[in-house]
């Protein structure tokens, strides 16, 4: 596709008389520019998919396209925006188009309507060299896709790391804050330096008590890690969605071969605790966490904790990062423990919202109208119908993933 005055009128509106001035430049001589949204279902799109989060993915796991299908619903599509041009700039979105059935009072809907989002952990659109005007043309291309598709909005998780988000033209909902630590130019002994007083002194107890770490780099990791894992989840009562298993984790394994660790905290080589890291170009995230019941009263999930961000920091890391708490508020007990492996570690953790069809968007949730102003869900129109199926309303800024298990 072209520039279309309609998309250019889009930019002017999305982004301001700035960007709109470096589209009007790019309408003047305009380089070839190619949007297309891939659908994962489709054999010979995934392949394109594939091979362009192998050019502009950024090596990250949360947009590869078997990671994106393994976290969809049912009756739920991954899919992927990718808009390329001719003077090499790449724009990459992965996402997941979901079904809207009910309006915001659970009423039943008689037309076809999707909206999309990006899960668990961080999404957002990648891409390297990307400037304003071209984000413009992205989002407006975007924009004119999904009126003709019958998306009604999304809502995008972005990675608390800013130099990884690019412009976006909806609202950013400031959610309680991640933690992520800071690595670049650090030694070893400025991360255990910056750890606070409480965690410093755990984490030399647990070395001089003759515990030691443990680095596995492939999936033979799996077998040691997943039993942890899953009576931490049990033990925390997360919900069946937030249990993993060796089939997703090998998943992982094979989307980014190489790029994934598991670091043990054992006792006479025995697991204790573990974390699970995911590596992100120079970046990781400290992806899943767990303890064994009869190890909290110890010092293990510190020494987990510290080990993975030295190895993170080995690996090249430029920030590690912990990720939020559970219930998505600034004192949520989780959010407190991460605070103590770094100082300053705060980061604004946004979600992204965009409505692509105002008019629909708007009759979606008109019947529940009388709750709007007390409501900050987004999309609003599926927040009361989800409570009147009997189910929670899920929190959008809570990453149960990775939960570290309970304070030592």
């Amino acid at each position: 596709m072209s520039i279309s005055t309609s998309i250019f009128e889009s930019i002017v509106c999305d982004f301001g008389p700035e960007a709109a001035h470096a589209a009007g430049r790019i309408l003047e001589d305009p380089p070839d520019v190619v949007f297309e949204v891939l659908d994962g279902a489709d054999p010979v799109e995934r392949r394109r998919w594939t091979e362009a989060w192998e050019r502009a993915g950024q090596c990250d796991l949360f947009t590869h396209p078997d990671y994106i299908e393994a976290v969809a619903g049912e009756g739920e599509r991954p899919m992927c925006a990718v808009m390329t041009m001719s003077d090499g700039i790449e724009v990459y979105y992965a996402f997941i188009v979901r079904p809207i059935t009910h309006d915001a009072a659970g009423n039943p809907l008689d037309e076809e309507l999707h909206d999309l989002y990006t899960p668990l952990v961080y999404g957002g659109p990648l891409g390297s060299g990307v400037d304003e005007a071209a984000m413009a043309t992205f989002w407006a291309a975007m924009r004119e896709w999904a009126h003709e598709h019958g998306i009604v909005s999304e809502i995008i998780r972005f990675t608390p790391v800013e130099r990884h988000r690019l412009p976006y033209p909806g609202t950013l909902r400031e959610q309680a804050p991640h933690i992520v630590v800071d690595l670049d130019g650090f030694s070893e002994e400025d991360v255990i330096a910056a750890l606070h007083k409480s965690v410093r002194r755990r984490y030399r107890k647990a070395l001089a008590e003759g515990m030691t770490l443990r680095v596995v780099r492939d999936e033979s990791g799996i077998a040691d890690f997943l039993p942890i894992h899953a009576e931490t989840m049990q033990r925390r009562g997360a919900h069946e969605k937030f249990h993993v298993s060796a089939d997703f984790l090998r998943m992982i394994h094979r989307a980014v071969p190489g790029q994934v660790a598991y670091v043990f905290a054992d006792v006479d080589g025995v697991p204790q605790s573990a974390e699970m890291i995911v590596f992100r170009d120079d970046s990781s995230y400290a992806y899943i966490a767990g303890t064994l019941t009869e190890a909290l009263a110890g010092n293990a999930t510190t020494l987990a904790a510290v080990g993975a961000m030295l190895v993170a920091r080995e690996a090249g890391s430029r920030e590690h990062n912990l990720a939020g708490g559970i219930t998505n508020t600034v004192d949520d007990s989780l959010l407190h423990f991460k605070r103590g492996f770094t100082r300053d570690g705060d980061r604004a953790y946004f979600t992204g919202e965009q409505v692509f069809l105002p008019e629909t968007y708007e009759r979606l949730c008109a019947p529940a109208q009388e709750h709007r102003e007390q409501c900050t869900f987004f999309p609003f129109y599926r927040a009361y119908s989800r409570r009147d199926d009997g189910h929670a309303v899920p929190d959008q800024g809570a990453r149960p993933t990775a939960t570290a298990g309970d304070a030592d």
